[in-house]
């Protein structure tokens, strides 16, 4: 047996090798799975491969970011292959696009830090910590991707997330990508007895948190009564039904308020209803009849106006009225619209080529007076900040998303862990409504409290507790870039001192 393990060591040390082990080694440490020490494992290998041998070329390099980026991002495909064969080709070649952008992101600066920093030390901690910068720079480029920053590893610890209010998403990652940079520097000084009781120490950190710890805050007995309808219904790009849907929808919520008829809010999610509802009166109306005058129910759906399509939240009282609503604003590449085209919207057909972004920030006014910062899908996973200036001044955040798009791959689980993170920074409790999953509530301290499973048909009733406490509502994405800044600047100014 040792014979043929020493045989096969060769062909596990080969770039190739390293790149599909390590590849998929780091996949297993994101959403749905969460193994975070795998992510030290993949990038310490990976990163002390680059600097020690010699047969890992410069390719090699971007073949590993390009191979972990299309392993995270296949699901994508899920939202094309609802149109058949020929969106599937599309939605491959989106992901292929995606992935190489996103690899020569992380190629550019590893290349970078190893031709600007030529002492072994200084590549061994900068490497690492130029993860850190593709990060933040994904939160801008193109109007933005921020999907699974190194922070996400951590996402069912509740213990480590206590930190997020005041590291921020980003301050985490650079926290773990110095704990890479240690990781490496001990084996690369060979040192077995540092590596191993490192290693062992972030064993243990994920193997507590396992342990839950009650987070729950004292309160008075008063709650906003929440309804969150989850249908189970998936989209499609050639196939969809508006009435037949909303006749899901409405029986679903029916049977809801029968049991829980103390229900102050009812929510669909995003686009529960594929139309104009704006110009509907009579559906408005229709939605109306769902509910009595102390209610008031949320509805993702359409908007034109001015010969512009928006993606819209509705919130639409007992009389069928429009009493506040928020259009989308960042709005999905490819998806929600194509750069540098004129959008043209169909009245007719209530269709768009593009949606336009919505550029008011609000706070909503719900029932017994509780405000809440809206966010359509993938906003979510934005810096709070650059969605709604006013989030701080918000109680709750309310997402109504379509994750039904993903189907039943791990999107579904990655975008709730995405959002689980924001939710947590800035310490506000998430109420996520799903057409198929995953429909949950998540208190400040990033524990799920309630849930409705992927591809599962149900309702959530969820008794908010109104207490006006104040929170560690900050961002911490300024200072954490100035401080990486700074950490590249001095190293720059140290070599250049040394020459």
């Amino acid at each position: 047996m040792v014979s043929n393990l020493n045989n096969l060591l060769p062909y596990l040390s080969r770039p190739i090798s390293l790149i599909i082990i390590f590849s998929i080694i780091y996949v297993f440490s994101l959403p749905p799975f969460g193994v975070s020490v795998f992510y030290y494992l993949s990038f310490s290998i990976i990163f002390y491969n680059i600097l020690t041998n010699n047969k890992f070329s410069k390719k090699n390099i971007f073949y590993f970011f390009l191979f972990t980026q299309i392993i995270t991002l296949s699901w994508i495909t899920q939202s094309f292959y609802s149109g058949g064969f020929g969106y599937l080709f599309l939605g491959i070649i989106l992901v292929g696009v995606l992935s190489i952008f996103i690899a020569f992101l992380h190629y550019s600066a590893t290349i970078l830090i190893l031709v600007t920093f030529k002492k072994k030390l200084l590549q061994i901690f900068l490497l690492p910590l130029g993860l850190s910068i593709v990060e933040i720079l994904k939160e801008f480029i193109f109007g933005g991707f921020p999907w699974n920053p190194s922070a996400i590893i951590y996402y069912k610890n509740i213990w480590i997330l206590k930190s997020l209010p005041f590291l921020g998403v980003y301050g985490l990652g650079l926290v773990v990508h110095l704990i890479v940079g240690l990781i490496i520097y001990f084996l690369y000084c060979k040192n077995k007895v540092v590596t191993f009781s490192l290693s062992s120490v972030l064993v243990l950190i994920y193997a507590f948190g396992f342990f839950e710890n009650n987070t729950e805050r004292k309160t008075n007995n008063e709650t906003l009564n929440i309804l969150l309808i989850q249908p189970n219904l998936y989209e499609s790009l050639v196939d969809f039904d508006v009435l037949r849907n909303l006749e899901i929808y409405e029986k679903l919520t029916l049977e809801a308020l029968t049991n829980s008829p103390k229900a102050d809010l009812i929510i669909w999610p995003e686009g529960s209803l594929p139309i104009d509802l704006n110009n509907r009166d009579g559906l408005l109306s229709r939605l109306s009849s769902l509910i009595n005058e102390d209610q008031k129910i949320i509805v993702g759906s359409s908007a034109i106006e001015e010969n512009q399509l928006f993606n819209r939240l509705y919130i639409i009282d007992h009389q069928g009225k429009t009493i506040d609503f928020y259009d989308k604003q960042k709005l999905v590449l490819f998806g929600e619209y194509i750069p540098f085209v004129k959008p043209i919207v169909s009245k007719f057909l209530n269709l768009g080529m593009n949606y336009t972004p919505g550029t008011n920030q609000k706070i909503l006014k719900l029932p017994k007076s509780i405000n809440a910062a809206p966010m359509i899908c993938f906003e979510s996973i934005f810096n709070y900040k650059s969605i709604n200036t006013e989030v701080c001044n918000a109680d709750i955040v309310i997402q109504i998303s379509n994750d039904s798009w993903f189907g039943k791959w791990y999107g579904p689980h990655q975008h709730l862990a995405n959002s689980l993170l924001r939710s947590v920074e800035f310490q506000k409790p998430l109420i996520r409504s799903t057409p198929s999953g995953i429909t949950s509530v998540v208190d400040y301290s990033g524990k799920i409290i309630e849930t409705i499973p992927a591809n599962k048909k149900g309702y959530l009733f969820y008794q908010h507790p109104i207490n006006k406490y104040k929170s560690n509502c900050s961002s911490t994405l300024f200072p954490v870039t100035l401080l990486i800044f700074l950490i590249f600047l001095v190293s720059f100014l140290y070599v250049r001192i040394k020459k």
